[in-house]
């Protein structure tokens, strides 16, 4: 029993070795994390790129901390494996354990609690850590896509704004020609009044000019009437001597 004991004491010191170390690289790359994290809070988004990139929060394979939480996990499931088994030895019939044994199985486990504890404390951070940063991410992302989206915006406004500048100029273009044809009628108006007045002011001063104009049309009306009976007669002696009236 006692080669048997000392086998299985040896196995789980290592497992505790190897757990030490891994729980250490576990804890700093939580750290390393976090530390991503909260500059990815403040710090420009290049940066946050690269330490995403660094620290493999995406990834799922070798080098990146869900392979570390799955060798923890491994650790912890043979350590516990192995504590079975000194249990295993210390209540065989063959030979009556000792204290010693019993306080050795006791003490791996609690290393194995205390390992346990530690892992569960560690992942808890390192999840919140990844939780912030695909909600920084996320965030991120919608103000760089509102961002992208302004040029575009402004640019319908300007062009906006441009057509309607284009039709005030168009409209103040045809009030002002509307305006000047206004003018221009007004100007003709105020003509047509003075040749009007102008013409009322001549023959107010020469009173007799309407008598000689109605003379003049009545003797054009007269002498119209007689060469017309002229032709007339002319044309009927004309018509007569040809049919032989």
């Amino acid at each position: 029993m006692s080669t048997a004991w000392d086998n299985a004491r040896r196995h789980a010191r290592a497992l505790e070795t190897a757990l030490d170390g891994k729980l250490s690289t576990y804890s700093k790359l939580a750290a390393t994390i976090a530390r991503g994290t909260s500059s990815a809070s403040g710090g420009p988004s290049g940066s946050t790129s690269a330490s995403r990139d660094a620290l493999n929060l995406e990834e799922e394979g070798e080098g990146g901390y869900k392979l570390v939480e799955e060798e923890i996990e491994e650790l912890l499931g043979k350590l516990e494996q192995a504590i079975d088994d000194l249990m295993t030895l210390i209540n065989s019939p063959s030979q009556p354990p000792s204290s010693s044994m019993q306080h050795a199985a006791q003490r791996h486990r609690d290393n194995l609690d205390d390992y346990r504890r530690d892992f569960l404390r560690t992942r808890g951070n390192v999840e919140q850590s990844v939780r912030r940063s695909n909600l920084l991410g996320s965030v991120r992302k919608d103000i760089n896509d509102y961002k992208s989206s302004l040029p575009s915006q402004t640019d319908a406004l300007l062009q906006d704004r441009g057509r309607i500048d284009s039709s005030h100029r168009m409209i103040d273009d045809t009030l002002n020609q509307a305006y000047a044809t206004r003018e221009d009628f007004a100007q003709q108006r105020t003509l047509l009044a003075s040749i009007d007045s102008r013409m009322g002011g001549v023959l107010s001063q020469m009173p007799g000019i309407n008598s000689l104009i109605s003379m003049i049309r009545t003797r054009r009306r007269r002498d119209s009437i007689i060469m017309g009976c002229v032709v007339g007669l002319c044309f009927v002696l004309l018509l007569g001597y040809m049919f032989g009236f």
